[in-house]
């Protein structure tokens, strides 16, 4: 009867991990003779730590991150026009605290966006909060919301979460809506909100990929006060994994 009221009072807590795993823990308890104050640590700590565990899967459930791949995945070696020693600063988070921002330029393949990922996941991991968007996803999303009327609604969602990645940007021009969508979230997220951004554009080119070079210029401004860029010029991985794999024609890969 006791125990059956205690599991309720941990149920209304929201201590629902523990209130499972009562009969295991007094069990335990009893069995190694365990004081009060030891038995009522461990079930603090493993309630800690399921219910952080719980919220790093929601965090990462909501940051919509394509594919996981951490840095330890990173071919470094095959890069080497990339710092190894500033990638593993930026990875420190310490950027998002500072309210500075991380561009990653470089060709297709090179690994931008897998670096982009490796940031956000150690942000997740840390307690932030983030969100991955393509640029593809920001035309088709902000078109979508042109039409429902809930365009506000949309620069709010994605100024909210610590960092935003925006990913892809350059690949294929924005239209005007686009554009403009993405400088009000610039504006909204400077010097407080974290962005992390990748393009295959050099920042000399941005000017047609917004369709504005005026445009183009008061983006840069807001970006650039407070970012790292990071130049990528070497090869692509996928390329090389089709050499690999005999799958790239030997003439054009001379």
């Amino acid at each position: 009867m006791m125990k059956d009221m205690l599991i309720e009072r941990l149920q209304k807590l929201g201590w629902h991990h523990t209130a499972h795993q009562l009969d295991h823990l007094l069990e335990d308890a009893s069995r190694d003779n365990v004081s009060y104050s030891e038995f009522l640590n461990t079930i603090v700590l493993q309630e800690m730590e399921y219910q952080e565990s719980q919220q790093l899967e929601k965090r990462m459930k909501r940051a919509k991150l394509p594919y996981i791949k951490t840095i330890h995945d990173f071919d470094f070696s095959f890069q080497p026009s990339i710092s190894e020693k500033r990638v593993k600063e930026t990875l420190t988070c310490r950027f998002i605290a500072n309210g500075e921002i991380r561009i990653l330029l470089g060709p297709p393949g090179v690994g931008k966006t897998h670096l982009a990922i490796s940031v956000a996941i150690e942000a997740i991991t840390q307690g932030y909060t983030a969100l991955f968007v393509t640029a593809g996803d920001l035309v088709a999303e902000c078109r979508k919301a042109n039409e429902k009327g809930t365009l506000q609604r949309l620069v709010n969602r994605w100024s909210r979460p610590d960092v935003l990645i925006i990913d892809e940007v350059g690949y294929f021009p924005f239209d005007e809506l686009t554009a403009n969508v993405f400088f009000q979230v610039i504006s909204k997220r400077y010097e407080q909100g974290v962005m992390i951004l990748t393009s295959n554009k050099t920042y000399l080119e941005w000017g047609k990929v917004f369709g504005d070079d005026v445009l183009a210029t008061a983006i840069l401004d807001r970006l650039l006060h407070h970012a790292i860029t990071f130049n990528i010029k070497g090869d692509s991985y996928r390329l090389r994994e089709k050499k690999k794999a005999g799958l790239y024609p030997a003439q054009l890969s001379n």
